[in-house]
């Protein structure tokens, strides 16, 4: 019989190739279709180099190297084509059949009939380019608009098949699935969420937006406000803007309400964010949170008038400000009313806005609004803060020059005191400063020579009405300073048994011609600086523009990278940094705590030291150090060493700080740390980890959580308590994470949720 159908089929392909075109139906047998078993679209597999929409005849085409097989049975062809209308399907150009035992049919055109023609539209598959896709039953195209897939499924992983063989990831399962181009967004009918191949949730409906979050039901409990539950599932899509709607119901408080408006057109995009409730019990809120009636209303958005240009805002107001933070809406302590402009192009870059801080408490700290806006006072409005920068390279080699800038204005109503510094000082003042330099390299003789050159103008008013001792008197200020450095590297390499060593001997001397340290007069942006190998070559180590460093001072070490022929790797540095000549700006006090306890304000710095290396691929390690030669003291150690293998991991980490009284630290700090990851099965693992205070010898924190993770779905189960010395103080947290991606790494959930013992 074999043979048989073999001589048949070598008659059909040469009347296929020469004799008078026939139809399709005419060349396979007439049973052909009927030997094909039913619901084939649930093992077909179809592939094609691409799928066209057409529009004007109601068509989508699949071209190029169709493919469709099932049960033995395989076609190719060079199109494909699913008239909607009708509901057939035509194979065109170069078709062949190819039945299970072995026989090809050939024909230019094939009409697919019964199951196989079922089976293609079953096996139709929609896949995006970050890997999601839609499969169906049937489908309905329409170029631009919409798309509906009738007993569709969304998978975000594609097939969700894990490397062990088992399901992975999310997908979504509905009777109907439309997506909307024009709305950007994909609307479920009755839609069946699965986690890992099994259903967690039934809706009536869902709405996806395609380029934003999506926001899923949240349970919490606090005695406030007692269980609450929200359903964050009104979506509408109105005149090219994204609604939601979002009702929360509190056993304790009642009912809140809450929209969230987005809308992009064209260069322009913004969102609208308000939310309220009617306190049933507002007594269970202290301070200004004792009241009925508590909302806010925040908005941001951006407009971008030119590729280089982006102009934006944000504002926030509310009843008090302990509702954001006591209803969850926020976990920010502080937020910005500003308006910004920024610019950016691979030469340059600046950034202008104007800023008010707001800051978010807890419903009992502030007891009146008085009390709340003299916090505010505190803090001030810029008007504004400004920075900008621009480069040019010179021709021939003949190096760089950068232009940069700061303006800031700030006014503050009263003054601001921490912890016994000074965090501002009540008045209005003003500071702007530009920066001009030149820098270059050159080899010579096995060295790197890299000249710097520049000139720093200063000019700053402060009108001071501030109450506190040792604030500054109005005045003006006006300040240039002559900049010169010089950085002399000398790196030599070294082969020895198995490793290559490249040793690097670093000198630099930066003169700054001036002994004004406090060049905008009062310190608002410089309250900080921080000296360790990372900054130990920096020609100015104060974090802002209102203090610089002073005189002359030279800074000296050595620098060591070694690479061993197995993979592993070492980097080492040490260094010291001197001052010579003029004023030592870290011994100029300013109220604040910039330049305290760092190791800089003596004229000989802290030797600052680290080291960081991989033995192999699974331990690596690093520790950074500073040493006082003066006292022999060690004032910080940090070190961490972590060990890691076929999804097990072992963290140690160690810190050392020593009492700074300049800093008002009066006690050490001395602990210890570990961590442990363990896999159990696939994408599980349990992570636990603990740190013990030395000094005092007491729990600092310990941790214990259960997680999964495959990269499209992740989840996780935890628990944390912070011992008497965190900042919580005795605090036992229940934690709870989910998170929801694409294939192209985009987060559309990306949930947390903690539950404490208050």
């Amino acid at each position: 019989m074999a043979g048989y159908k073999g001589a048949l089929a070598s008659v059909l392909v040469a009347l296929g190739l020469f004799a008078t075109p026939v139809s399709a139906q005419s060349i396979l047998p007439p049973d052909f279709f009927d030997r094909i078993p039913p619901a084939a679209g649930r093992d077909m597999a179809v592939a094609a180099d691409a799928m066209i929409f057409n529009q004007a005849n109601d068509t989508v085409v699949a071209t190029g190297n169709v493919g469709i097989a099932f049960e033995g049975y395989s076609a190719t062809a060079d199109r494909a084509i699913y008239y909607q209308r009708s509901g057939r399907v035509e194979l065109i150009g170069n078709v062949a059949f190819t039945d299970p035992d072995g026989v090809r049919y050939v024909a230019d055109r094939i009409e697919l009939e019964d199951s196989f023609r079922d089976g293609f539209l079953q096996a139709l598959t929609v896949e995006f380019p970050d890997g999601a896709r839609f499969t169906a039953a049937d489908a309905n195209f329409d170029e631009g608009l919409q798309r509906i897939y009738r007993e569709g499924i969304y998978a975000p992983c594609g097939e969700c098949i894990g490397t062990h063989g088992g399901p992975i990831g999310w997908k979504v399962r509905a009777t109907t699935i439309i997506t909307d181009g024009g709305e950007q967004t994909i609307n479920f009918e009755q839609p069946v969420l699965e986690f890992l191949g099994v259903s967690v949730a039934w809706l009536p409906w869902l709405t996806l937006p395609t380029d934003e979050d999506l926001e899923f039901p949240v349970f919490s409990y606090k005695d406030e406000y007692g269980y609450s539950l929200s359903f964050p599932f009104f979506r509408h899509s109105i005149a090219g803007g994204n609604l939601l709607f979002t009702p929360t119901v509190f056993s304790r408080q009642g009912l809140m309400l809450g929209l969230d408006w987005r809308h992009r057109a064209g260069p322009v995009s913004y969102r609208v964010r308000t939310s309220g409730i009617y306190q049933l019990d507002p007594g269970a809120f202290g301070g200004l949170g004792d009241r009925e009636f508590r909302g806010a209303l925040q908005t941001n958005g951006s407009f971008r008038p030119t590729s280089e240009w982006l102009v934006g805002w944000s504002a926030h107001t509310f009843t008090d400000p302990g509702y954001l933070r006591d209803y969850n809406h926020e976990s920010r302590d502080n937020l910005r009313n500003e308006i910004y402009a920024q610019y950016l192009t691979p030469e340059s870059y600046a950034d202008i806005r104007v800023q008010q801080h707001v800051r978010l408490t807890d419903d009992n700290e502030w007891s009146t609004w008085d009390d709340y806006h003299g916090r505010l006072e505190q803090d001030g409005l810029t008007h504004p803060n400004a920075v900008g920068e621009h480069n040019i390279d010179l021709d021939d080699d003949m190096g760089r020059v950068t232009l940069s800038g700061r303006l800031l204005g700030l006014t503050r109503l009263q003054d601001h005191q921490y912890h016994g510094f000074v965090g501002g000082y009540a008045g209005r003042s003003v500071h702007a400063m530009a920066q001009a330099g030149w820098t270059n390299q050159y080899i010579t003789g096995g060295a790197a020579i890299s000249p710097y050159l520049g000139l720093r103008g200063d000019l700053a008013t402060y009108a001071g009405e501030s109450t506190l001792p040792g604030a500054p008197e109005d005045q003006t200020l006006f300040s240039a300073t002559p900049i010169a450095a010089l950085d002399v590297r000398y790196p030599l390499r070294a082969r020895t048994s198995g490793a290559t060593h490249i040793i690097e001997p670093i000198a630099q001397v930066v003169y700054r011609g001036s002994n004004e340290s406090i060049v905008g007069i009062v310190n608002n942006d410089s309250h900080s600086s921080t000296f360790d190998t990372s900054s130990l070559f920096d020609f100015n180590r104060f974090s802002g523009a209102d203090r610089q460093e002073t005189g002359l001072r030279t800074n000296v070490g050595f620098a060591l990278q070694t690479s061993f022929d197995n993979g592993a790797w070492l980097s080492a540095s040490i260094g010291q940094s001197f001052h010579l000549a003029g004023t030592n700006a870290f011994g100029v006090e300013d109220g604040t705590a910039a330049g305290l306890g760092g190791g800089l304000d003596d004229d000989a710095s802290y030797i600052v030291a680290s080291l960081e290396g991989a033995i192999n691929p699974f331990l690596s390690g690093g520790i950074r150090a500073q040493f006082d030669p003066e006292t022999g003291d060690i004032p910080t150690t940090n070190a961490r060493l972590t060990a890691s293998r076929d999804g097990y991991a072992v963290t140690g980490s160690y810190a050392w700080a020593d009492a700074n009284p300049d800093l008002g630290v009066t006690e050490e700090r001395h602990d210890i740390g570990a961590e442990f990851t363990v896999p159990l099965m696939d994408y599980w693992r349990v992570r636990t980890g603990a740190r013990w205070d030395l000094t005092n010898a007491e729990l600092l924190r310990t941790t214990a959580a259960i997680e999964y993770d495959d990269r499209f779905l992740a989840f996780g189960l935890g628990t944390r308590f912070n011992g008497p010395v965190e900042n919580w103080g005795d605090d036992f947290r229940v934690e709870l994470s989910l998170r929801l991606s694409t294939a192209g790494e985009r987060n559309i959930v990306d949930f947390g949720y903690s539950w404490n013992n208050d």
